[in-house]
Parts: C-alpha cells; sequence; structure tokens
C-alpha cells in the first residue's frame, strides 16, 4: 500500500482555515484505478477544483501508483493507492475501513464499478455519513457486475449518473429507485490557443488533401470499431478523399487489422495505438465518428464538441444530453450502418454543413459543460446531502 506523506497544504490566499468560519468538511473519494481514463480525468477535475476552505479532500485508489496521483498531490491532496488488482481489491475493503475510520469523512464519493463495490462495503463499515456510488457507463457486457451491483445498491446513499441514458439503465437493470438518482454530466476543458504542432495526414502518410474520419476510444467490441471500419469502406468509395484514423488501443487490435486488411482498406486505414494529442488529431479531422454500441457520457464526443468539429454519433447513453440532432451533429439509431455511413458522406461532401454543426456543438460545449459549472453542481448536489 502507497501512501502519500503530503499534508493537506494551500496557498495562503486560499487557506482552509479562516477566523470565524468553521473548519473544511472531509470528503473521501475512492476509484479503481488512476490511470488517465474518462472517470479518472473526471475525478481530477472535481478534486482538485473544490474549494479548500469548504472541503478537505483525500483519494483513495484501489490499484496501484498511476500517473494521475502525483498530479493530484501536487495540487496538496493526499492520494492513498492500495496497489491490487484482480480479486485482490477484495483486501481493500479492510484496509479502506480502517482509513476511514482514521479521517472521519462526512461524505464518501465513489467512481466506477469495483470502487462503488468496495467503497459501499468499507463505508458502511467506518459508518461514513453519506456514501454516494457514481455510475460513469451502462454497462451490458458483465452480467456478474449488474448482479453485485443489485445486491449492494441500498448501501449507497445516492447513485451519482453521468447522464440520463445511465440513470434510465440504474432503474431498470438494477432497480435503484429515482428518489435516490442525480445527474450529473461531464466537463471538458481544451486548450485551442496554440497552433498544431503535427500536420495530421502527413504523420499518418495520407495525401495533403484527404480528408480524415476519427473515431478515438479502446478497441474493445463496446465501442463499435468493427461497424466502423465496414462502414468506411462505402464511405471511401462514395468520397475518395476520406481517410480513416482510428487511435486507441486494445483487446481487439489484431481482429480489427485483420479485418482492415480483408477489406483491402490498408491504403486508407491508420490504427496508431494511444496518443496525447487527440486535440490536434480533432483540429484537423473533417467528421468525428461515435460508433459505440453503448456508452455513459463520452467524454471524446465533449472534447470533438469543444474542437469544432462535425459529430456522427450512434444514438448510445449520454448522446442525447450533448448533441440536438441536426444542429449540434447528426445522431443515428443504434444499428442503422448505413444511415451512419449515409451521414458520414453527407458531411464530407457538404463542408457547410459540418462546419454549422460544428460552430453549435462548440457554442454548447462552452456554455453548458464547463468544469467549473459540473464542480458548481457537485458542490450544491454534496450540500443539500449533509444539509
Amino acid at each position: 500500500m502507497t501512501t502519500s506523506d503530503h499534508k493537506f497544504q494551500m496557498a495562503d490566499d486560499k487557506s482552509p482555515l479562516t477566523d470565524g468560519q468553521p473548519p473544511p468538511r472531509r470528503i473521501a473519494f475512492c476509484i479503481t484505478e488512476l490511470d488517465p481514463g474518462g472517470a479518472e480525468k473526471a475525478l481530477f477535475q472535481l478534486v482538485t477544483r473544490l474549494n479548500p476552505r469548504e472541503w478537505e479532500a483525500h483519494v483513495y485508489c484501489l490499484g496501484p501508483e498511476a500517473p494521475l496521483a502525483p498530479l493530484i498531490r501536487e495540487k496538496g491532496i493526499p492520494v492513498t493507492c492500495f496497489g491490487k488488482t484482480g480479486l485482490g481489491k477484495l483486501q481493500v475493503i479492510r484496509w479502506l475501513t480502517r482509513e476511514l475510520n482514521a479521517f472521519r469523512p462526512v461524505i464518501l464519493q465513489c467512481f466506477l464499478f469495483h470502487a462503488n463495490f468496495i467503497g459501499r462495503l468499507a463505508g458502511r463499515r467506518a459508518r461514513v455519513p453519506v456514501i454516494i456510488s457514481g455510475h460513469r457507463v451502462a454497462e451490458r457486457e458483465k452480467r456478474w457486475h449488474l448482479w453485485l451491483d443489485r445486491w449492494t445498491q441500498r448501501l449507497a446513499d445516492q447513485h451519482l449518473c453521468v447522464s440520463r441514458g445511465v440513470a434510465d439503465h440504474i432503474t431498470r437493470r438494477i432497480g435503484v429507485p429515482r428518489s435516490r438518482l442525480t445527474v450529473i454530466g461531464n466537463g471538458v476543458e481544451v486548450d485551442l490557443s496554440s497552433p498544431p504542432r503535427i500536420d495530421v495526414p502527413q504523420t499518418f502518410g495520407f495525401p495533403p488533401q484527404s480528408k480524415i474520419v476519427l473515431g478515438v476510444g479502446r478497441l474493445h467490441p463496446q465501442k463499435g470499431f468493427r461497424d466502423l471500419i465496414k462502414s468506411f469502406s462505402r464511405v471511401h468509395t462514395a468520397v475518395p478523399e476520406a481517410r480513416l484514423l482510428i487511435i486507441g488501443e486494445g483487446p481487439q487490435r489484431k481482429e480489427l487489422e485483420r479485418l482492415v486488411h480483408t477489406l483491402h482498406l490498408d491504403e486508407w486505414v491508420r490504427l496508431p495505438g494511444r496518443r496525447e494529442d487527440i486535440p490536434e488529431m480533432m483540429r484537423q479531422a473533417a467528421v468525428f465518428a461515435l460508433s459505440s454500441q453503448w456508452e455513459g457520457m463520452p467524454n471524446v464526443v465533449l472534447e470533438a464538441m469543444a474542437c469544432r468539429i462535425p459529430i456522427v454519433a450512434m444514438d448510445v447513453e449520454g448522446i442525447r444530453d450533448l448533441i440536438i440532432h441536426q444542429r449540434s451533429g447528426i445522431i443515428v439509431k443504434p444499428g442503422d450502418l448505413k444511415g451512419f455511413e449515409d451521414s458520414l458522406i453527407e458531411i464530407l461532401q457538404t463542408p457547410q454543413l459540418g462546419d454549422s454543426l460544428a460552430r453549435e456543438a462548440q457554442t454548447i460545449a462552452k456554455k453548458q459543460f464547463t468544469w467549473d459549472a459540473v464542480v458548481r453542481d457537485y458542490t450544491q448536489f454534496y450540500r443539500r446531502l449533509i444539509d
């Protein structure tokens, strides 16, 4: 188990204690891992933006040390990493109970399935007054996740969902009543002030006039990249300048590479793996394609909105919280590959349509989905629960 040696310290002008002001309330956050994924980045934004005069935070991670842990500590917030993976995470119940007994938070906020399950059990054992389970995706694949959630959902005082679609899923599949459900979405923060540092077509061996269709996500069946590659075959026939980039890594890589070769698309499709410069890709792409079979509230769609790129998305959880069909993007019925292909082709062949959709999407992202607004919603939610 790795525990931060950092004390809770802030700059003098943001001291957590002031004359006549009560001490900050303690709040614990529990998350499965701290690798930079969507939920983990959301936790980072939330915990580092909370007002230290009101909240004293401590982050508990079930897994080993990971890139986001030192970044959180740099903001003066302690992080404890228990270093467990797989079934070893169950050992953390005892450790987390002991940590919570020592820290004595008024709220325990959990993120992701394993942290939700372990946090509920440890939180109840430590008699934490308010326990919140955070749901970031409408799980379809792992039925045992749903079974354990149903079995322990009553141990949480509130279930916080990232979109209305996830809330519907939690009610329908886990049996959580609406009275214990709250929806607070994601935020987005993309720096568009600096000029692009790379030329995307040149970097990936495409001609300068290429129209890039961009997909981003883990190479996993959930993301529907088989369908995207199959659809691209027809898209490229209609728009010869079209090229497909799928950014990400995962267990489906070899399968997708075989599919690209089988469809004779090797010249026009690239799967370059993980990259840290996704906004660079988005700023130079012609259209962003979300082919997922299920989601929660996809951060990549928010990033695409902020980067002003037109979006074609399957109608999965969270999409209608973000996109207004035919106004700020195009939404396609799940499984409708022809509609998906037609929409991609329409945007590639009609630049003025794509620009109009992208401009409206960026406006919505700037007005409604800033991290400051999201953290304000979380703060009001926490106050309501403890007051």
